[in-house]
């Protein structure tokens, strides 16, 4: 784990034992104050590498750097975007909000007909709040329409245009209109990296019942891969530069302080899932609860592991909430995300297993 987690930027001085090992008292006020300020850059600099995924990796080596590893995810999404369109039926830019779209991509076996289909699979993309977009983010349409879903990738405004209360209330526009669209379908709602906290804060943040008259049992599930879930740090990280959050924000904004709310989604799910059948989604069966898949890299850094397990425990401990949690050995921060283009791996499989009733 991060040694400072849970603790605020200007505390750190008091622990200066655990960060460096060791410490020795100077002998005057001037030399004190200039190994504070020493200590604190050296702290801000680890906490601005924790928030750097690029930095992180395992991959990186004298001749392939963290803007290599960047670069490389970037193009190897993109291609795998524009080969979807170029063999499955899409609709692009179809509009949610004021501000947002999403894309959409169709099994090939479909036809105009989407009472026809029975799983949706939704797309947050990351990229720290502040890159990417849905050009890069069907990269996993052509694996999981070949396996009869339907993939909605999400956009949404990043910084600097758009903060993140906006950004959570595009992603929850585009739930709507997902919910509303396909309403006979069973939904997984996924997200990567910043785009797993989007995916989260969203579902957590609305009355899906009393505010859009939505059926929450056709939420199947909830993939959240190498997410962020507690903003606490990336508010004092180099992350905010662009963000712009104050400390309460960051903590409004937060899934790990919304669980509560994330337990009352589960019971109206469990709620409405005993009344509802899935006969109009041919399945002539219950809904079962509510299932939460959280993933993460072995080669994610620390900060991100340790967000995920926190967040796994928060859903566990305070409400009972089950959790499927893993670590995916040998994989880095945007190995994680690029799985979902590779039929065979295990990202790919236990999303499969999020529709299994």
């Amino acid at each position: 784990m991060f040694p400072y987690s849970s603790r605020a930027v200007s505390d750190l001085p008091r622990h200066i034992d655990t960060f460096t090992g060791s410490y020795t008292a100077p002998t005057s006020q001037t030399t004190r104050r200039s190994q504070l300020r020493h200590l604190q850059v050296e702290v801000q600099t680890r906490l601005d590498k924790e928030y750097s995924p690029s930095q992180c990796s395992h991959r990186v080596t004298q001749h392939f750097t963290p803007d290599d590893v960047i670069a490389e995810y970037v193009q190897k999404c993109k291609a795998a975007t524009l080969e979807a369109r170029g063999q499955l039926r899409h609709e692009v830019g179809v509009k949610v909000s004021e501000s947002s779209a999403v894309d959409i991509y169709w099994p090939a076996s479909s036809s105009n007909d989407q009472c026809q289909l029975d799983k949706v699979f939704v797309y947050v993309h990351g990229g720290n709040w502040q890159e990417l977009s849905t050009e890069e983010s069907g990269h996993m349409a052509g694996v999981l329409c070949s396996k009869e879903m339907v993939v909605v990738s999400v956009g949404y405004s990043t910084a600097p245009q758009g903060s993140v209360k906006q950004m959570v209330d595009e992603v929850t526009a585009a739930l709507v209109y997902v919910a509303r669209r396909f309403s006979l379908c069973r939904i997984v709602v996924g997200g990567f990296s910043a785009g797993a906290h989007l995916a989260a804060q969203s579902i957590s943040s609305v009355d899906w019942a009393n505010d859009y008259q939505i059926d929450t049992s056709m939420f199947q599930g909830v993939a959240l891969v190498s997410g962020l879930f507690d903003l606490f740090l990336v508010q004092r990280s180099y992350v905010n530069d662009l963000l712009g959050m104050t400390a309460q924000e960051a903590e409004q904004l937060s899934p790990v302080h919304c669980v509560h709310a994330l337990a009352q989604f589960f019971s109206s799910h469990d709620a409405t899932a005993t009344t509802t059948t899935t006969a109009a989604r041919g399945q002539g069966q219950h809904h079962r609860q509510l299932k939460i898949l959280i993933l993460v890299g072995q080669h994610d850094s620390t900060e991100y592991q340790h967000l995920s397990h926190s967040y796994r425990q928060a859903l566990e401990s305070r409400h009972g909430i089950s959790v499927q949690y893993g670590v995916l050995t040998g994989l880095d921060h945007f190995m994680m995300d690029l799985c979902l283009t590779d039929d065979k791996s295990q990202l790919v499989q236990l999303i499969e297993g999020l529709w299994a009733l």
